[in-house]
């Protein structure tokens, strides 16, 4: 009895809003140039998801249209992926209301998601108006986090790390000593060789998130890079300890002890990293190496099969494994190596 009550409202709320559509259309059947009744119009199709009668309604009086009109016709373009068109739309809004964060802020997304659509090569001059945009909105709108977010992880997707160091650098100043801003500021000067920001802002990362464990790889690398390798080996260890299901930190971990040609620590540290991330090439390959150069050759001969084969650039590692297993006199085992590797190029 219930389900036949829930069926009858269902079927009842699905009558009503098809007479409400059906009565607005006749409405505006009367007075097309009634723009309350063809704004009213749009926004029912639009929870209908019917995109193109929205546009159809509004496209033509974008000169008269309120805000929320706009929204829904931009709205539809983008649920159409018409991307130039919604930069259209927004552009025009933008124009009117020059000084609303909003609309810059909705344009530069726009922009984005255009560029997304477009060749490699064309995507820089779209990608500096979304850039444009998401600023003025900020500008606008000093302390609005979601322009800020979305501008800082356009400028780290496209590795444009000066301009993101500057915004973090902005960041911590408007919005305070955020976890999540020391994290960026770490891993971005660790990669660009800024190895005494990277130690400090790496160390005010961990205080201010000493669970997240990204930020000691990152220390540690940059110990490395400096010189420190008994302080960067000690802290390593530490985070290898302390974050056991971290296949990043056991990758670290073993890759400072193949560097130091620990290869048995090494492969402890790549087989924990393989435990916690399976489908982890980069510990694959990691504990093929160290196994490899620990004398357990035959242990190593599956990992080199698993790692090429995920990722060919392996490849003339695994080839000169084979040929050295030969000049050392296991022939046998320098095939299967030799065949494994032109098994897994082919």
């Amino acid at each position: 009895m219930k389900a036949i009550l829930v069926f009858v409202l269902l079927a009842l709320q699905i009558s009503a809003m098809a007479v409400t559509t059906a009565d607005l259309e006749a409405q505006l059947k009367k007075t097309p140039d009634k723009l309350s009744i063809r704004a009213q119009l749009a926004n029912s199709y639009f929870k209908q998801r019917q995109w193109e009668k929205v546009i159809s309604l509004l496209n033509p009086y974008t000169d008269q249209l309120d805000d929320d009109a706009f929204l829904l016709l931009g709205s539809a373009y983008s649920n159409l992926k018409d991307y130039s068109n919604e930069v259209r739309v927004l552009t025009a809004m933008t124009s009117k209301k020059d000084a609303d964060p909003r609309w810059h802020m909705l344009l530069g997304q726009a922009y984005l998601k255009q560029a997304a659509t477009l060749p490699k090569d064309k995507q820089p001059p779209v990608q500096t108006l979304a850039i444009q945009n998401l600023r003025k909105t900020l500008e606008l709108s000093p302390k609005f986090k979601p322009a800020y977010d979305l501008l800082l992880a356009t400028f780290l997707q496209q590795k444009a790390h000066n301009e993101a160091r500057e915004l973090l650098a902005e960041g911590i100043t408007k919005f305070g000593q955020r976890a999540d801003l020391y994290r960026e500021l770490c891993r971005i000067d660790s990669g660009d060789g800024y190895l005494v920001q990277a130690i400090d802002n790496c160390r005010i990362a961990i205080k201010l998130a000493p669970s997240y464990p990204d930020n000691f790889v990152y220390l540690v690398q940059t110990m490395y890079d400096q010189g420190e390798h008994e302080q960067a080996e000690r802290n390593i260890t530490a985070a290898a300890r302390k974050f056991p299901k971290s296949e990043f930190v056991q990758w670290a971990a073993g890759t400072l002890f193949i560097k130091k040609k620990n290869y048995p620590v090494a492969a402890r540290y790549f087989g924990t990293g393989l435990a916690a991330d399976p489908t982890s090439n980069r510990s694959e390959y990691g504990l093929a190496q160290s196994l490899y150069e620990s004398g357990e050759e035959e242990a190593a001969l599956p990992h080199f099969v698993k790692a090429c084969a995920a990722d060919k650039a392996s490849f003339d590692t695994f080839l000169q494994a084979g040929a050295r297993l030969k000049q050392k006199g296991n022939t046998s085992l320098g095939t299967r190596f030799t065949q494994g590797a032109y098994a897994c190029k082919n």
